[in-house]
């Protein structure tokens, strides 16, 4: 969830906190697209839902995540002037890397294409 997540890099006002309650989503889900199956892991998963022990939820997370970032599994994007770059959200744990903004131009667009959200009831 966005709070836990957030709570990782630095303090949330327990006001704000309190705005955005916890989200259930499935672990395993299946991309309409292709038929496939995908973990949704990534650093707003708090806990395995249904599993008595939180410490072994989070073992369990922590290892669906050391292997999706394991070297083989990752792709990094060399840019180049020109580069158009899309991915399928529903797919992908993607993670941004920090850059020299005062002396590269970012110019960034997203379209967004109507479907099922990674909720629980999907």
């Amino acid at each position: 969830d966005y709070v836990f997540s957030r709570t990782q890099v630095a303090p949330v006002n327990p006001a704000h906190a309190a705005s955005l309650p916890p989200v259930v989503h499935r672990l395993v889900r299946r991309n309409p697209a292709n038929g496939r199956k995908n973990y949704y892991v990534g650093s707003h998963a708090r806990s395995v839902v249904g599993w008595a022990c939180g410490a072994k939820s989070r073992e369990l997370l922590d290892d669906l995540m050391d292997r999706a970032t394991a070297s083989e599994h990752v792709y990094t994007h060399l840019w180049r002037a020109g580069d158009t770059v899309i991915w399928d959200n529903r797919c992908l744990l993607h993670r941004g890397a920090g850059y020299d903004a005062n002396r590269w131009r970012r110019r960034m667009r997203q379209t967004r294409v109507c479907g099922a959200g990674p909720t629980l009831d999907e």
